[in-house]
């Protein structure tokens, strides 16, 4: 009978070898630290985004009041219900049809702003009445106060109102989480009695 030969070979089988519990643990917290280190990045940067938008619709606040206050022509600030982007609106006629009545045309000058996700207009005041948030229109009245406008932005850690007091150009801003800034607002002497006072 032949002898059976035995055959060696020249890789020894590998082992199955398992992760230990230090390498587990190390494994955490290297991804606690990288995790600790990048999401305030990201959090600060919703932050900036939101700050951006509340100061973009502050702005356009101004450019309705210097509009308002500077040209003979009707001007209003309009939110799209379908995009909520808010429109610089001006009443002016069609250039390629002079005949045609004047209609509402957005502001060459004023670019619409637009929301970033996460931030939105809670609550709108229109010479202290509410309206509805999703959809508005407010208009200056030819001849007459321009409005007065409270516009109030939550989102991503910001909670902002900003108005434009009537009589006032400048824009107020105030955030729930700073004192409120002074404002001077105007008033009329005779019907305070006021208007012998000497100045």
């Amino acid at each position: 009978m032949p002898h059976a030969r035995t055959i060696h070979s020249a890789h020894p089988i590998a082992t199955r070898r398992a992760f230990t519990l230090i390498e587990l643990i190390v494994v955490v917290v290297v991804l606690g630290i990288a995790a600790a280190a990048i999401v305030p990045k990201f959090t600060g940067t919703a932050r900036q985004e939101a700050d951006n938008a509340v100061d973009q619709v502050a702005e356009l606040l101004r450019l309705f009041a210097y509009r308002q206050s500077l040209s003979a022509q009707q001007v209003a600030l309009w939110r799209d219900g379908n995009d909520g982007r808010i429109h610089l609106l001006v009443m002016d006629s069609d250039p390629e049809d002079p005949e045609a009545l004047p209609a509402w045309r957005p502001d060459r000058f004023a670019a619409p702003v637009s929301l970033p996700m996460g931030v939105e207009l809670v609550e709108i005041q229109n010479n202290d009445q509410r309206v509805d948030p999703t959809e508005w229109t407010i208009a200056s009245v030819p001849g007459g106060e321009r409005p007065k406008i409270a516009i109030r932005i939550v989102g991503m850690g910001v909670d902002s109102t900003v108005a434009l007091p009537q009589g006032s150009p400048s824009v107020v801003r105030v955030d729930a989480d700073k004192p409120a800034p002074f404002a001077r607002e105007p008033i009329d002497l005779s019907r305070a009695g006021r208007d012998f006072e000497p100045w």
